[in-house]
């Protein structure tokens, strides 16, 4: 009877590829249940880079941890810590130990409740290089005043909006990742501006009651169509 997407590319993606008409396909984006209270600020935090996300090759883990090794030469206190459940059969771990990294790099598994992370990182990288949605990760990085930093595929743009709660880059492009990160790790004003632009987006338009209010509309739609 209908489609429901979490993001304006999902939506047009079943409308221009799956020939399914406009008129049955909705889009509801993400919402988060609740914004964080007494969070320390962005430029008290440790020097952590976090990343949430299932390890998979779309998640572009292999690449990134390539330039992890180049940043830790050039800032030796930053620290990267991971969370999410392995699909890799181990690669990622043993990639980090056959670069040298485990100093600098922290692999934490699947975790239910990620908070504890969030509160203390100061900066958020999704590395993933293909099928992405409207990433809940995002937005939950961007409730704890974190500024995000990913590549512009399918609905991350819708999300952030770049050089003003974020970086987007281009899909692909290290070098300018390496380099988006150094500015934003060491350009404290820059970040806590980023984060607090982010936490402002979510609280305004990523409210999970809003979410469920919006699914009632078009159940309730659909069901008086078929009466």
């Amino acid at each position: 009877d209908a489609w429901i997407t979490n993001s304006i590319v999902a939506k047009k993606t079943l409308i221009e590829r799956c020939a399914i008409p406009s008129e049955q396909v909705f889009m509801i984006y993400n919402g988060l249940y609740s914004l964080p209270e007494r969070v320390m600020p962005l430029n008290e935090r440790p020097m952590i880079v976090l990343t949430v996300a299932n390890l998979s090759p779309r998640k572009g883990y292999v690449e990134y941890l390539l330039v992890i090794q180049k940043l830790v030469k050039i800032i030796p206190d930053i620290r990267f810590v991971f969370l999410g459940k392995d699909t890799m059969n181990g690669k990622v771990q043993k990639m980090i130990d056959e670069l040298n990294l485990s100093t600098f790099v922290s692999y934490e598994g699947f975790q239910k409740d990620v908070s504890k992370w969030y509160k203390k990182s100061r900066l958020f990288v999704l590395p993933s290089l293909w099928n992405e949605g409207a990433p809940t990760s995002i937005l939950e990085a961007m409730s704890y005043s974190i500024p995000c930093i990913a590549f512009s595929i399918d609905g991350i743009p819708e999300l952030i909006d770049t050089e003003i709660n974020g970086v987007l880059l281009k899909k692909g492009d290290y070098l300018n990742l390496e380099e988006t990160i150094i500015q934003l790790i060491t350009n404290n004003a820059k970040a806590v501006k980023q984060g607090k632009e982010g936490h402002k987006k979510v609280s305004t338009s990523f409210k999970l009651s809003d979410t469920e209010k919006m699914h009632r509309k078009i159940f309730r739609e659909i069901m008086s169509s078929k009466t």
